[in-house]
C-alpha cells in the first residue's frame, strides 16, 4: 500500500455535487485542498492511527480529545466550544454574570440570519443552520433531502423555535438507518405547510423561505446490510475496501467509520 494522505483528522470537505464530493483534510491547516476520496471507491484502504492526538484549533498535544478534537483549555475557553452552540436555546450573550466567551465571535456567528429547516435522513427532522452553512450542514448529517422552511435573525431565536417545535417533531438522526440508505418517502413540501400552519403565533421574526427541495446523492457503490461501527481508540487501525461515503463516515467492507468523531487524531491513509 502507498501513502496517499498524512495528516490529523477533522471532518471532510464535502461539494454539492452529484454524486457529492468528499476531501479528507488536515486539520493542522497546511493551506492544501486536501485528498479527494471518491476516486478511491472501490480500492482497499487503511487508514492508521499513530496515537498522537492534536487540537484542531490550536494544534497543541493532548492526551485526550474533548468536544470534536479539541484540547481542554480550547473546549473551555473557545465560544464555539460553548454549551448554547449544542443548545441554542441556552444563549447567554448580553448575561454579565455568565458573559459570551468571545462578543466579537457571537456577532459574526449568532447574530446573523439562521435557517429552521426539515431533512430526511433516518426519517424526518427538523433543524436549524445558518444561512452560510447551507447546503454543507445538511450533507454532514447524511440528508437525503431538505427544505428550509424559515428564516431568522440570530441564532437564540431559531434556536427557541427548534426547541419547541421538538414536541412535535424529531431533531435527531438515527445514523444506523442512515447508513443502510433506509430513507423513507415524505412529502417536505407538504410538511413544511404543515410545520407553517401551527406555527406559534409569537413568533413574528420568522419569515418564510420560498425555496426548492434539496437533494443529494452520495458516493455509495455498496449499502451495508449491518452497520458495524470502527472505533479508531480501542483499535487504531481501519482498514478495507471502500465502498461508500455519507455523511461524515466513510463506509467500508470492515464497518463504518466516522472521520468528524476521530477530529484531533493524527493518522496516515494508505491506499493500495
Amino acid at each position: 500500500m502507498q501513502i496517499h494522505w498524512r495528516g490529523v483528522l477533522r471532518k471532510m470537505r464535502v461539494s454539492h455535487e452529484d454524486p457529492v464530493s468528499y476531501r479528507l483534510v488536515d486539520a493542522s491547516g497546511t493551506g492544501d485542498e486536501g485528498l479527494p476520496l471518491n476516486e478511491l471507491l472501490g480500492r482497499q484502504v487503511r487508514l492508521a492511527c499513530s496515537g498522537e492526538l492534536r487540537c484542531i484549533h490550536c494544534g497543541r498535544a493532548t492526551r485526550k480529545p474533548y468536544g470534536e478534537g479539541s484540547c481542554y483549555p480550547c473546549f473551555q475557553n473557545l465560544p464555539q466550544n460553548d454549551i448554547c452552540i449544542v443548545k441554542p436555546e441556552l444563549c447567554h450573550f448580553g448575561d454579565e454574570g455568565n458573559p459570551c466567551r468571545d462578543p466579537e465571535w457571537g456577532e459574526r456567528n449568532c447574530f446573523s440570519p439562521h435557517l429552521l429547516y426539515l431533512a430526511v435522513s433516518s426519517g424526518l427532522k427538523v433543524g436549524i443552520t445558518r444561512r452560510l452553512n447551507v447546503p454543507d450542514r445538511w450533507i454532514d448529517q447524511g440528508a437525503s433531502r431538505a427544505l428550509p422552511v424559515l428564516e431568522l435573525p440570530d441564532r437564540i431565536s431559531v434556536g427557541l423555535l427548534e426547541h419547541e417545535l421538538a414536541r412535535s417533531y424529531s431533531d435527531r438522526t438515527q445514523w444506523q438507518r442512515m447508513l443502510r440508505n433506509e430513507v423513507p418517502e415524505v412529502d417536505l413540501a407538504a410538511e413544511r405547510q404543515r410545520l407553517l400552519d401551527n406555527l406559534p403565533a409569537t413568533d413574528s421574526e420568522a419569515v418564510p423561505v420560498e425555496a426548492s427541495v434539496f437533494q443529494f446523492n452520495y458516493p455509495v457503490l455498496e449499502w451495508p446490510r449491518k452497520v458495524r461501527s470502527l472505533n479508531l481508540e480501542k483499535a487504531p487501525v481501519a482498514e478495507g475496501r471502500l465502498l461508500g461515503i455519507k455523511g461524515q463516515y466513510l463506509i467500508l467492507d470492515s464497518g463504518v467509520l466516522n472521520i468528524r468523531r476521530n477530529s484531533g487524531r493524527c493518522a496516515t491513509l494508505h491506499v493500495e
